[in-house]
């Protein structure tokens, strides 16, 4: 399995920038620094996207495979494409690199077992006319828990402002200390906040 390719972007974000701004307590009417919370808002959405080894909001990926596994057996979801809502297509190269795609009335998806798991139907078995080459065989999955910002998990909504509210705050990778005239700096420390996520992380196994 190769890294997947991003095909849709989730086209909203889970904090929206009023939150972010109300939780920074900046004024409605002070819209300087919009552009940079936005992009804080994005930097929070992927570490927890990273973090949690899944997607937040609904976005579709190609996953690569070098081949279809044996007659019989699932093919895996990449892990970071947990929780997957869909499998649009299963499609591959057959031995005269001709673009061939599984009818979708011949495999169902498990979603219910993370990362998720594409089963092919009773009596149904992965086609073995496939090019040897790498990436031969694409899966594309919609990922993500909705398409609204609400469907996302309201302990990981409000891990990100805390990391936007770091983010704003701290403009360096150091933090100066509180102490006037130490002079000292220190990375800034992992926060117990983290622990609002340990309910949606996906181990990858």
């Amino acid at each position: 399995m190769s890294d997947p390719i991003l095909i849709s972007a989730p086209t909203i974000e889970p904090v929206t920038l009023a939150e972010a701004r109300m939780h920074l307590r900046i004024d409605a009417s002070d819209t300087a620094e919009d552009t940079l919370i936005s992009g804080f808002i994005v930097a929070a959405r992927m570490q927890a996207e990273h973090t949690l080894n899944c997607k937040l909001i609904t976005q579709t990926w190609d996953v690569p495979y070098d081949a279809f596994p044996a007659a019989g057996e699932s093919i895996r979801i990449a892990s970071g494409l947990s929780p997957a809502q869909s499998i649009d297509q299963v499609a591959y190269l057959d031995s005269t690199s001709v673009a061939r795609t599984v009818s979708s009335s011949n495999y169902v998806l498990d979603a219910s077992s993370l990362p998720g798991y594409v089963f092919p139907v009773a009596g149904y078995s992965w086609p073995t006319d496939v090019a040897e080459s790498a990436n031969a065989v694409k899966v594309r999955v919609t990922s993500g828990y909705g398409s609204l910002a609400s469907d996302v998990p309201r302990n990981i909504w409000s891990w990100m402002l805390l990391q936007i509210g770091a983010l704003y705050r701290n403009r360096e990778a150091f933090a100066t200390s509180a102490f006037a005239g130490t002079g000292s700096v220190s990375a800034l420390p992992n926060q117990f906040t983290d622990r609002l996520l340990d309910p949606h992380r996906v181990w990858a196994g």
